[in-house]
């Protein structure tokens, strides 16, 4: 997982005769020691390499970059704060992109960079894994260790961090799951769902698919509505009592003298009859109430 680091940037660095030569950015500069030299070549009455500690701890990190953030802040360099502590934690691609904005202001040139060598903003290896094979790439667990360092929990212990970073990086990883899957079917043995199964009507010539799904959704929503009328009736039918009942189905009598009853939604006999024609045939009903 080691980042493409630019040429030019290579020969720069060796003009420079530092001490420890700088071969994997990502480990060479986590300390800050070989950076500080970097400055050092530059300011080297401003710079006192004494005070750096070389070591890998994590303390001897945050005392070495909070010096070289304090150098930058009084000189006012434009360095990045995010490329410094994605450095300081080794994430990656964050110690090859402090390397190039350090190359580009004091050199004043600016570094070729491989448009094939793709990075992530959030310094994920995300890139390096999408061009692995399927059975190569690292799972849920191992993405978590690989993007999510100790350091980084140690520095900053809070939970809405931990747990949004966490939460990235495991929807980043299913994603990756689904795509793989979706691009391979044969090889996951991936079985049609039932609505994908399901046979649908071609839409007529004269028709469109906005026209198809305008008349489908009037459909429902004339389902729906009945449905509610009826469930809505049937609730306060079912409040009421049965003297209620007896003394509003006299009241409308007079309608069923005639051989037929008036469409009347205030009519209790009459939503008594289109809740249940479907199951009592109407003259049945009728006998009924006239008894």
């Amino acid at each position: 997982m080691v980042a493409r680091t630019a040429r030019e940037i290579l020969r720069w660095l060796e003009s420079l005769y530092l001490t420890y030569p700088i071969v994997v950015p990502k480990w060479d500069l986590s300390n800050g020691f070989a950076y500080a030299e970097i400055l050092h070549a530059y300011f080297p009455n401003e710079i006192s390499m004494f005070t750096y500690l070389n070591g890998r701890s994590l303390n001897s990190r945050l005392s070495n970059w909070s010096l070289i953030k304090q150098f930058i802040a009084r000189k006012k360099i434009p360095i990045s704060n995010e490329f410094i502590d994605a450095t300081i934690h080794g994430k990656e691609g964050g110690a090859e992109r402090l390397l190039e904005q350090t190359y580009e202001l004091f050199t004043n040139k600016k570094a070729y960079i491989d448009p094939t060598n793709e990075r992530t903003d959030d310094f994920t290896d995300y890139c390096y894994q999408r061009n692995l094979h399927n059975f190569e790439r690292a799972h849920t667990s191992k993405s978590l260790k690989n993007n999510l360092k100790l350091t980084e929990l140690i520095t900053d212990p809070s939970d809405a961090y931990r747990t949004k970073k966490s939460a990235d990086i495991l929807r980043q990883s299913k994603l990756d799951r689904e795509n793989i899957r979706v691009g391979n079917p044969e090889r996951f043995d991936i079985k049609p769902t039932l609505a994908e199964r399901c046979l649908r009507k071609p839409l007529r010539p004269d028709s469109t698919a906005q026209d198809w799904y305008i008349k489908s959704f009037d459909s429902r929503s004339r389902s729906a509505t009945s449905t509610t009328v009826k469930s809505n009736s049937f609730k306060q039918q079912s409040r009421e009592t049965s003297a209620d009942v007896l003394k509003k189905s006299s009241m409308s009598q007079h309608h069923s003298d005639k051989g037929f009853i008036q469409a009347d939604d205030n009519n209790l006999f009459y939503k008594e009859i289109v809740l249940k024609q479907h199951s009592v045939p109407l003259s049945d009903l009728m006998q009924i109430n006239q008894s």
